[in-house]
């Protein structure tokens, strides 16, 4: 059993090496394009709360837009920070991919058509980002106005910058504090993120929070038992892990914290991880549980992993 273990974590942690490369990821919803890029790839299994977030921020914008009477392009970027520098644009009369520019160190020249907004941060939030959304379409002719030059460290030695157009930090701050009845309206549509299939597992967004739940609507054609699930809610989190039958999930709060959840509310739990992991990559699983009430947690970088007992809601470590 220890060499198994032993050798399954192996290849686990080499998959630590192919997975650190950034991740793009590029969509359209009618005239809204958006953009998002993170610093890691990890597969379909394990997806950052960030990326489904754009996705729920695209599919509303069209919404905002076709409100507003909106037709032109309107191109949405965010890359995710991993450092403290933080970085908000709201242009009018350039959908150019800039983000990707400004985090190599360059300003791409405008193209002068459409209206854009464009994030660099650590988090973003939905609500937030559709606020700035309807603003910059409700005040396109002088968005640009508002614009200040402002100083960008793009690289980790925090020697090299540029000086680039961005809005402050007290005029973003102004159109957040101000209620939108619009924005208020149309985020009570839900919005279905994933999907797989029939007794597996699901993920939609509604009302400025995630719902991790099961899909309980059987085919139409043959004989299925009704399935009765729970739902798990949460405003927010930083990542979460799907085995490979997709029947439950491993969310992560944050890197000392992640909820069991397979819809069944007597296996649904918070656990607390004691230890100091390192937190900028996420945890690995093993694609099926190790026995039937048990899976295999291993934090990257460390030298030891966790065994987590479903039924017992016991996490333990193992050296």
């Amino acid at each position: 059993m220890k060499q198994f273990l032993t050798l399954l974590i192996f290849l686990l942690l080499s998959g630590i090496l192919t997975a650190h490369k950034p991740k793009s990821k590029s969509e359209k919803f009618g005239n809204v394009k958006t953009f998002f890029k993170s610093g890691f790839n990890f597969g379909d299994k394990t997806r950052e709360s960030q990326e489904m977030k754009i996705h729920i921020i695209g599919k509303l914008s069209e919404t905002v837009g076709k409100r507003l009477n909106f037709k032109d392009t309107l191109m949405i970027e965010y890359e995710r920070s991993y450092k403290e520098n933080k970085l908000i644009i709201l242009e009018n009369n350039n959908t150019n991919y800039k983000v990707l520019g400004l985090t190599g160190g360059s300003i791409i020249e405008s193209n002068g058509k459409g209206l854009a907004v464009r994030i660099i941060d650590e988090n973003i939030n939905v609500i937030d980002v559709l606020k700035l959304v309807e603003y910059s379409i409700c005040n396109r002719k002088k968005i640009n106005k508002f614009l200040i030059p402002t100083d960008y460290i793009y690289d980790y030695s925090n020697e090299n910058k540029i000086t680039v157009p961005a809005n402050s930090e007290d005029f973003i701050q102004k159109i957040l504090k101000k209620k939108s009845d619009l924005i208020d309206e149309i985020i009570k549509d839900e919005i279905e993120l994933l999907n797989n299939g029939f007794s597996h597992t699901k993920i939609s967004w509604k009302n400025g929070e995630f719902i991790f739940g099961f899909n309980n609507i059987p085919p139409k054609n043959g004989n299925y038992l009704s399935l009765k699930t729970e739902k798990y809610i949460v405003k927010d989190f930083k990542y979460y892990i799907e085995n490979f039958w997709n029947d439950f999930f491993v969310i992560f709060q944050d890197s000392s914290s992640f909820t069991y959840f397979d819809g069944w509310e007597k296996n649904t739990c918070v656990q607390k991880i004691e230890e100091k992991v390192n937190g900028f990559y996420p945890f690995m699983m093993n694609k099926e549980r190790i026995t039937s009430s048990k899976i295999l947690l291993i934090p990257a970088m460390e030298d030891f992993f966790y065994v987590y007992d479903i039924k017992k809601k016991l996490l333990q470590k193992v050296e």
